[in-house]
């Protein structure tokens, strides 16, 4: 079987043809494509006989394609996107919504499940998952499976299990920018009834972008990741336990400015970011985006801790499983919040997140006219997250005047401590009827009860005490360094999520569907808040309509499936920002109602025994239904202008219309023994913005191309691979942020081109 797999479907072998009476052709006999098991509905079933809106990718393509971030999945799934800056600027989205970056205390649209553990806060999704057995994009609601409720749809990450048989991998690469990448797998048996499993990861990397103050480099790599498995399998007892750490400590945390606006829209000057910068210290920013000059820079820590164990006990027909686990989030930004050569400011977001779920679920056996599967869910969440400004010498130049003295606000720390606290509880279920052996109907409910308290606490310290003398002075500082206050709220409400899933086989290759859900996200903590913002926002609530087709083609060997959508969400919970007083501040609220909708395809073909092909693109449309008072971007913030802009039927920022790919993957076996093999993955996206009439922050369209060639020898002893991403360095913005009272419009840049080699051993 050629160990290069399928991407996202799968097909019968060829001895399964003749089983069937259809007879191969002789040059076709021996092709034999990996299945992609699935687990989007808590089953082991192939992809092609799900009737829900699915993609999956397989461990070993990952792995063979260098597609080493959450991120790159979406060179391979269309419609899926990852935004992975750095910890805490990480939000997944499916067809372009789902993700709240800088909002610690909402939960993502889009879950994150990792060995059916479910993940809240965005900041997990930083992780390079490493050793995986596959990667599934559910779309749509979840919840009545699926740990918590979402209303876009979840990534599902399943790594390898420990083996019985005795296993090792060691795969060392060396790349451009001085970078070095080590991975480790051991596995094998502990004992008749035990297994275990140790991976190890290991990935450094000297930047791309070089800072002219200190030389350091920055959009560099250094993380490293452990992962200890002990499984037992013992008569109808069956337990996995998982510890792990991931860490990091880079200069990840460079946003380059795209642009200030000098003037207002109206002609009137504005007293911006540059416009000080020129004000105070005579200096013209450049909007070069490898041009890095910042003199407070530092390292941004992060690292994550998990324990989890997941035990199934077959009791005749049916399984109960229970799924313990807990997550540690710690994450500390070092940034230079004015983007400049000077010492003005220090800003960001110190996180802290403890998360402990308990899952307990029943199934029955699956295949009959009957099965199902029921439990309950639980999961307590503790969010800190401290927005910490640091004012330095230059910070009174900057801010108020460069004719006032400096101590003003030299040393001064303006602080923000944001907490939350989440209790929920669920209960939920979902059967599937199959009245006939083509027909079948899937129903699922889950009711949620969940409790909240979230509070905002300002604080300012530090500095020159403002007395005597010096008292006039301390209204300047009060300008800049709000004064203290302490908001807070409580809630509690309850919620229900419901599926309705009807499918027909209406041949052997051809699997018709259709299913309406909804689902909801939970009010979510509005820890940027102020006196007069609502701590707790309300629910968001989605509800989805999907059309699709399952086809198999050509005896098998070529696959098409194609779904049609509508999506509407309504009470959309979004980051806005305010740009009132010194310094700006991102918080969430309510915005309105969105709508997504649009098709999906994806196909896959084994042309010959050497030769697999397979693409996928998505159409989306999505765009505000109703959005009546968002923000205006800064050149239109001019006194006496718009306070807010009606952006009702304009399209969702960061949303391209068009995503698509398309993969070829061959490999010849050598006469004297060996393989060689290749890959090659194309991209595409359509252009974006980060405001509908802003001419900041806009993005072309652009494709990526990453390319790899490699040698192995017979029983995949050893290989060695040479590959490329980003073929043709394509220079792009994977994302833009908003401009604000004193901060630039900025760019988190995409990955220029990279290429390395890539040596595999192993040893038995």
């Amino acid at each position: 079987m050629s160990l290069i797999s399928t991407l996202t479907a799968t097909a019968v072998t060829a001895a399964a043809l003749q089983a069937t009476g259809v007879e191969p052709s002789a040059s076709l006999r021996q092709i034999e494509l990996q299945e992609v098991v699935i687990t989007a509905r808590r089953r082991e079933e192939r992809l092609q006989d799900t009737p829900i809106s699915v993609s999956a990718v397989a461990g070993q393509v990952l792995t063979l394609e260098r597609l080493d971030r959450v991120a790159d999945y979406s060179a391979k799934i269309s419609n899926f996107n990852a935004l992975q800056q750095n910890t805490r600027v990480s939000t997944l989205t499916i067809r372009g919504v789902g993700g709240n970056a800088n909002s610690d205390g909402s939960e993502a649209g889009v879950g994150l499940i990792v060995d059916n553990v479910f993940f809240t806060h965005p900041g997990f999704s930083w992780l390079d998952f490493v050793d995986l057995a596959s990667v599934e994009v559910a779309r749509g609601p979840q919840g009545t499976l699926l740990g918590k409720n979402t209303t876009i749809g979840a990534v599902i990450v399943t790594t390898q299990r420990p083996s019985f048989t005795p296993e090792a991998t060691v795969s060392a690469t060396i790349a451009n920018h001085q970078r070095y990448q080590l991975r480790a797998n051991l596995s094998g048996p502990l004992s008749d009834q035990a297994a275990g499993r140790l991976t190890l990861y290991g990935d450094t990397s000297d930047g791309w972008i070089t800072n002219r103050p200190t030389g350091d480099g920055y959009l560099d790599t250094g993380r490293w990741a452990v992962r200890g498995q002990l499984l037992y399998e013992g008569g109808a007892l069956s337990n996995r336990l998982i510890a792990e750490q991931y860490a990091t400590r880079e200069f990840n945390n460079f946003y380059p400015p795209v642009g200030d606006p000098l003037t207002y829209v109206n002609g009137a000057p504005r007293n911006g970011w540059a416009r000080r910068l020129q004000s105070a210290f005579g200096y013209s920013p450049s909007y070069d985006l490898e041009d890095a000059n910042l003199d407070t820079q530092e390292e941004l820590v992060s690292r994550t801790t998990g324990l989890s164990n997941q035990a199934d006990w077959r009791l005749g027909e049916h399984t109960i499983t229970s799924i313990t686990a807990w997550r540690k989030l710690y994450f500390r930004p070092r940034n230079d919040g004015d983007n400049s050569p000077f010492p003005i400011f220090h800003a960001g977001y110190d996180v802290d997140v403890d998360q402990y779920s308990q899952e307990l679920r029943l199934a029955s056996a699956s295949g009959g006219a009957l099965d199902y599967q029921a439990g309950i869910f639980l999961l307590r969440q503790d969010v800190t997250s401290n927005f910490r400004t640091l004012f330095y010498a230059d910070a009174t130049a900057f801010f108020l005047s460069p004719a006032l003295p400096a101590l003003i606000l030299d040393g001064v720390e303006a602080s923000q401590l944001g907490k939350a606290k989440t209790f929920s509880g669920a209960v939920f279920g979902q059967a599937t009827w199959r009245p006939t052996e083509r027909a079948a109907l899937t129903l699922g409910a889950r009711y949620t009860q969940e409790r909240k308290a979230a509070s905002n606490a300002a604080t300012s310290f530090g500095g020159v005490p403002l007395t005597g003398t010096l008292t006039p002075l301390q209204s300047y500082r009060v300008a800049v360094a709000s004064p203290p206050f302490l908001v807070s709220e409580e809630s509690e409400d309850g919620s229900v999520s419901w599926l309705i899933n009807p499918s027909y086989k209406i041949s052997q290759d051809l699997l018709a569907y259709a299913s309406i859900g909804y689902g909801e996200k939970s009010g979510a903590a509005n820890l940027g808040a102020k006196p007069g913002d609502r701590v707790i926002i309300d629910p968001e609530k989605s509800t989805d309509f999907e059309l699709g087709l399952k086809t198999t083609w050509l005896d098998g060997r070529a696959i098409l499936n194609g779904n049609l959508y509508w999506n509407d969400i309504e009470d959309y919970q979004a980051t806005l920002s305010d740009t009132r007083g010194a310094t700006s501040r991102s918080y969430l609220a309510n915005v309105g109602k969105v709508r997504m909708r649009g098709l999906e395809l994806e196909g896959q073909l084994q042309a010959t025994p050497e030769l697999n092909l397979s693409f996928s693109a998505a159409l989306n449309d999505a765009r505000y239904v109703s959005y009546p008072s968002a923000p205006v971007p800064q050149e239109y913030a001019y006194p006496g202008g718009p306070g807010s802009l009606d952006l009702s039927d304009t399209r969702v920022p960061n949303a391209p219309r068009f995503t698509g790919q398309v993969s070829a993957r061959y490999e010849q076996p050598l006469i004297r023994g060996g393989t060689v093999f290749a890959y090659g993955n194309q991209t595409w996206r359509s252009d974006t913005f980060t405001h509908a009439i802003s001419d900041h922050g806009r993005q072309d369209a652009y494709g990526l191309t990453n390319i790899g060639l490699g040698y192995r020898t017979m029983g995949d002893r050893y290989a060695v691979q040479v590959w490329a991403r980003n073929l043709f360095d394509e220079r792009y913005a994977a994302a833009f942020g908003q401009a604000g009272g004193s901060t630039p419009y900025i760019a988190i840049l995409g990955e220029p081109r990279t290429f390395g080699v890539t040596l595999t051993a192993k040893p038995f």
